[in-house]
């Protein structure tokens, strides 16, 4: 694995694009396009799609629909990099594109080159992430001990259970924290409340993610949940949140 020391000597290796862009009247650059199979052409669905900054900081965060579009926005123009990730696919990482056009949209369509994944029925030996080591860092991201909050974890051996059942977000959110946690459908997407104080919002690695995304989760990637109440007391989600982490994230 490359560390950030090690992404940003790589990055200041590769060729900056500058890219052009559809000028459309708006208030922030978008980056747009399609999540494909590499050679297939397929849309790659729930693709994880993330918009790094030069330094390799996470600025936003999205999930390919059903045709694999995805959509991102940026604040200002920079130089950015653009990463793709799906179980069953190699991760896609973008070189350095410079963006300059402060309304711009950026037409970039992603091609993720297929990768062999484990069959089920076969033992394999991984470094998986120690949940007591999740826990280490949940605790030092929202400033409290993930065992003093009003709801548990759900942790990744849960999470494979409810893969097992072909559940989704929207269903593990039901099952795991029902009914102190409200689950209902709106015109924006599926809300999850806590004591009719509105919907919770949703975090990925820390960025927030639309309710429109929420049924499009891919759970597979996903190694911690981890729900806040209002009445936990965190200085960082006072209100609530639902989090969800990727195990790298967690590393």
């Amino acid at each position: 694995m490359i560390d950030r020391a090690g992404r940003r000597t790589l990055m200041a290796a590769w060729l900056v694009l500058t890219l052009s862009a559809v000028s459309t009247p708006g208030h922030a650059q978008t980056f747009q396009g399609r999540v494909r199979g590499q050679g297939t052409q397929e849309p790659v669905e729930t693709a994880l799609v993330k918009l790094l900054d030069e330094d390799g900081d996470e600025l936003a965060i999205t999930i390919a629909d059903s045709a694999g579009f995805y959509r991102l926005e940026a604040e200002d123009p920079g130089v950015f990099r653009l990463v793709a990730e799906r179980i069953g696919y190699r991760p896609f990482e973008s070189p350095l594109l410079q963006a300059l056009d402060p309304e711009g949209v950026y037409p970039i369509d992603l091609d993720m080159a297929p990768a062999p994944v484990e069959l089920r029925g076969f033992t394999v030996m991984t470094d998986r992430l120690p949940e007591e080591e999740a826990d280490r860092t949940v605790r030092q991201i929202i400033g409290l001990s993930p065992t003093s909050l009003r709801f548990r974890s759900v942790d990744f051996a849960m999470i494979q259970d409810h893969l097992e059942r072909a559940h989704t977000l929207v269903d593990v959110m039901r099952w795991e924290f029902g009914p102190a946690i409200l689950v209902y459908e709106t015109p924006d997407g599926p809300c999850f409340a806590h004591r009719s104080r509105g919907c919770l919002p949703v975090y990925l690695n820390g960025l927030p993610l639309n309710r429109d995304f929420m049924p499009e989760v891919p759970l597979d990637m996903v190694f911690r949940i981890q729900v806040l109440a209002s009445t936990d007391g965190s200085i960082v989600y006072p209100s609530g949140a639902v989090l969800l982490y990727t195990e790298a994230w967690l590393r």
